[in-house]
Order: structure tokens, then C-alpha cells, then sequence
């Protein structure tokens, strides 16, 4: 059955959930952001907020290497099943049954990796933005002075592309990782949406059937 599906990689202040919201707007379909979490938390057993805070944040592989081999494979273990790669099943596991269930719009959470590694075929976007507009945006959103509101988008920048290139093929904000980079300086919230769109029923509507796991 033929179906869109459309995730959108984003800097932070860019207008990439709000472009989003409007591609599903246009094309029809449900789109799914921090709904994610509530279901994430559902699948993992682990309470919403820490589902939040480990939310789009990668792995720490910082551990120290004790040079006894049975110690730090234990330790690699404690690593790989901790409680940000318990997140990141749980969504991974949502993520492939909104897919199943038909086309949509996902923002962030390595939703394209995801989908791709289950054989489904999404179009990819990224949206950026001038960093005085990325500014204007958060520090109008979040009550913040400018500078306050800069460093909380390098921040939660780095945050992203850690967790992305952490569990994805390709790296965080690179042209091979997407079919499609816009920015919303350039295009507008509305004019962007409307790129995406025209390209998402344009885009070869290919699908594998598969049960998530």
C-alpha cells in the first residue's frame, strides 16, 4: 500500500516542528512529536519525564578502561543498556508502528534511520536558519535575552547530532543524510512546508511490509 511518510531533522529555533505540523496540515496526515514520548513511555516502563530528559540526547561511551577484560565488557553492556538506549528502543518501536499503521509526518528522533533500516522508504528533510533568526525565535519562545538564547541552541544542537550520529548510518546536518535541506530564513515557515510537500507526493512510493520488533 502505497504511503507518505516524511521525517524532518532539524536545528534547534529553525521552525522545523512548526514546518512540519504544516506538511502534515497540507498532505493530510497525522504528525507525531512529543506525542512520542507519552508512547515511549508506555513501551519502556520508564516514568514520561525521564523518557523527556533522555529524549534526542546520545549515548556516553565515556566509561574508563580498567584493562580487565571481564570488568569492561561488563561495563560495555551497563553502557549499551542504559537508560537513554532503552529510550531509544521505545521509540524506535513507536516510530515503526505509526509507520505500519499508514503514511505521516515524524519530527526528529532518527526517524529516517529508523525506517530506512526497517526498509521503508521516507523522505528526508533537515531544516536550518540564520543564526540571528534561530535567536529571535528561542528568546521570543523561551523568555530568554539573546546570548541565554544562542548557547541554549548550541546546546541542544550538540545533544541532536550526538544522539543522531550515535544511532544512525550518516551524521547529523550532512547532505548524505537527507533527500532534502531547506532553510527557514530563506523560505519561510509556509514556503517550506510547501517545498516539502510538493516534494513528498512527488517522491517514489516504494514500502516493505514488516513487523516491528
Amino acid at each position: 500500500m502505497e504511503k507518505q511518510l516524511i521525517c524532518i531533522s532539524r536545528q534547534y529555533g529553525s521552525g522545523g516542528r512548526e514546518i512540519g505540523e504544516a506538511v502534515a496540515k497540507k498532505l493530510g496526515l497525522p504528525c507525531y512529536d512529543k506525542c512520542l514520548i507519552t508512547q515511549a513511555a508506555q513501551k519502556s516502563g520508564l516514568p514520561e519525564g525521564i523518557v523527556a530528559e533522555y529524549d534526542e540526547r546520545g549515548e556516553n561511551l565515556g566509561f574508563a578502561i580498567s584493562g580487565n577484560p571481564f570488568a569492561d565488557s561488563a561495563a560495555l553492556a551497563e553502557t549499551f543498556y542504559s537508560g537513554q538506549a532503552r529510550v531509544f528502543d521505545a521509540e524506535r518501536r513507536v516510530i515503526l508502528e505509526l509507520a505500519a499503521q499508514g503514511g505521516c509526518v515524524i519530527i526528529g528522533r532518527c526517524a529516517s534511520a529508523i525506517l530506512r533500516g526497517a526498509g521503508e522508504h521516507p523522505l528526508s528533510v533537515f531544516i536550518y536558519a540564520d543564526p540571528a533568526d534561530r535567536t529571535r525565535r528561542i528568546a521570543a519562545r523561551n523568555g530568554l535575552d539573546e546570548r541565554r538564547a544562542m548557547h541554549r541552541a548550541q546546546k541542544i544542537d550538540r545533544m541532536r547530532k550526538h544522539h543522531f550520529d550515535f544511532y544512525a548510518d550518516t551524521l547529523w546536518g550532512e547532505p548524505a543524510s537527507y533527500d532534502l535541506m531547506l532553510s527557514s530564513s530563506e523560505y519561510g515557515i509556509t514556503g517550506a512546508a510547501e517545498v516539502i510537500a510538493a516534494a513528498g507526493e512527488k517522491m517514489p512510493q516504494k514500502s516493505t511490509y514488516f513487523y516491528p520488533k
